[in-house]
């Protein structure tokens, strides 16, 4: 790994580890990128650095939501269960995902979505979450997955 600076239109890769039941993203050059020999990788994307003169365009891919929402798939963990819940809710509102139906499992509440590309059904557990615990899950979440360098906090590695 390096401590390599990205440059304008630098393509590069972002990646989550689950470390500790906490995501934490690193970002990696094309020449030290190796996915194989990532401990506790949990999900990663092939982006690129925008150009300085042109405007910051806030975009998290679907597809890379998506995927975490499909690997978050059978976690007993709280937090995990419950960034599932609010990517599901995303997912919705994207239409991604259409609402079958709702049913109750050991007094636990379950929503029955359905993802018409796959003819696929998941069922999302619902921990009742508040309002702002939904908007600090949503922007811990932005923060892990948007471009790094706006608000200079992300690892360059």
């Amino acid at each position: 790994m390096c401590d390599k600076k990205f440059s304008d239109d630098e393509e590069y890769y972002s990646a989550l580890f689950d470390e500790n039941n906490a995501f934490t993203r690193k970002d990696f050059c094309i020449a030290c990128w190796d996915k194989d020999k990532q401990e506790h990788l949990f999900s990663f994307w092939k982006t690129k650095v925008p150009k300085k003169d042109k405007p910051v365009q806030r975009f998290i891919s679907t597809e890379v939501l998506l995927d975490m929402f499909i690997r978050l798939e059978g976690s007993s963990e709280i937090h995990q269960r419950n960034l599932r819940y609010v990517l599901a809710l995303y997912l919705i509102r994207k239409k991604l995902f259409k609402v079958r139906s709702f049913h109750k499992q050991n007094e636990e509440e379950y929503i029955i979505l359905y993802y018409p590309k796959e003819d696929r059904e998941f069922n999302v557990f619902n921990p009742d979450l508040k309002e702002e615990e939904i908007e600090s899950i949503t922007s811990e979440m932005s923060q892990l997955l948007n471009y790094p360098y706006l608000e200079q906090t992300s690892d360059v590695k």
